[in-house]
């Protein structure tokens, strides 16, 4: 992977996760403090390895994956796409420990996994929020996701967001 994956903003770094990672995101994701919406949820440190040996997998088989995030060389969280749900889409995920939160960096980052998705030829991302989850919808909308029509998610108390990439766009960033 090495830098050819990684993405850099003024504030911001991107690298996909690798097992150099790993202690932080289990501190990560053991924590019921986190701002973000992960599909395991809070997880003890074998589930971590297991989603991090999903991830690591991921990013081999496909080309995209999960971030580590980091600011001015700090682990802050997780951001990126996961493993097709079905078999037209990738679902956009993130998670931020909570004293690095700010909407604003949250949104950065998964705006620029999105593209990166997009970039690297994602053609849907979705992603899930709870009707009453701000944070999690303000990631999603402000990231450039769209909330898809209520009779295409069974449970009323969520709210499906998706991106579509534009026919016959597949640019790489680099």
């Amino acid at each position: 992977m090495g830098c050819r994956n990684s993405i850099r903003t003024a504030r911001l770094q991107l690298d996909p996760v690798s097992w150099t990672d790993l202690d932080d995101v289990v501190r990560l994701k053991a924590s019921t403090g986190v701002t973000g919406r992960l599909a395991g949820g809070v997880c003890n440190r074998t589930l971590s390895e297991q989603d991090m040996m999903t991830d690591l997998m991921t990013w081999g088989r496909e080309g995209v994956g999960m971030f580590a995030i980091r600011q001015q060389g700090h682990f802050i969280g997780l951001v990126g796409v996961q493993p097709p749900t079905t078999m037209d889409c990738h679902e956009m995920q993130f998670a931020f420990v909570q004293q690095a939160h700010d909407p604003t960096l949250s949104r950065e980052a998964a705006s620029m996994a999105l593209a990166f998705a997009h970039a690297e030829g994602v053609a849907r991302v979705i992603a899930y929020a709870k009707a009453g989850d701000i944070v999690a919808r303000q990631v999603f909308g402000g990231a450039g996701m769209h909330v898809c029509s209520a009779q295409q998610v069974a449970r009323p108390d969520i709210v499906l967001y998706q991106s579509t990439r534009p026919c016959g766009a597949h640019n790489r960033l680099h």
